[in-house]
C-alpha cells in the first residue's frame, strides 16, 4: 500500500508520504522435549511522514495464524492508525 500527495511546486510529482506491505511466514523451532512446532503467520510493516524523516514513524506487526487476505484488510486500517498516535501523520 501507498499513500502520497502531489508536490506543492510540480503537480506532476507524487510524494509518497505512506507505506504498508504484508508478507506471509512460517517459522520452525525444534526443542529437545516438544519436537518441532511451526508458526504460521503474517508480519507487516507500515510507515508515515515519509517525506519529512525527522518525524516518520514505522510500526510492525507479527500476526499468528491468519491469513494474507485477513492482514491485508487490516493493514488498509494500521496505515492509519499510526495517524492517531499524535496526530502528526501527512495524508
Amino acid at each position: 500500500l501507498t499513500g502520497g500527495r502531489r508536490h506543492s511546486e510540480d503537480e506532476q510529482v507524487m510524494l509518497v508520504t505512506r507505506a504498508a506491505l504484508a508478507a506471509p511466514f512460517a517459522l520452525s523451532v525444534r526443542t529437545t522435549q516438544h519436537g518441532r512446532s511451526v508458526l504460521l503467520g503474517v508480519f507487516s510493516w507500515a510507515a508515515v511522514n515519509l517525506s519529512t524523516p525527522q518525524v516518520r514513524k514505522d510500526r510492525h506487526w507479527f500476526d499468528l495464524g491468519v491469513g494474507l487476505d485477513w492482514a491485508g484488510e487490516r493493514l488498509q486500517g494500521r496505515i492509519y492508525e499510526i495517524d492517531g498516535e499524535d496526530g502528526t501523520a501527512e495524508r
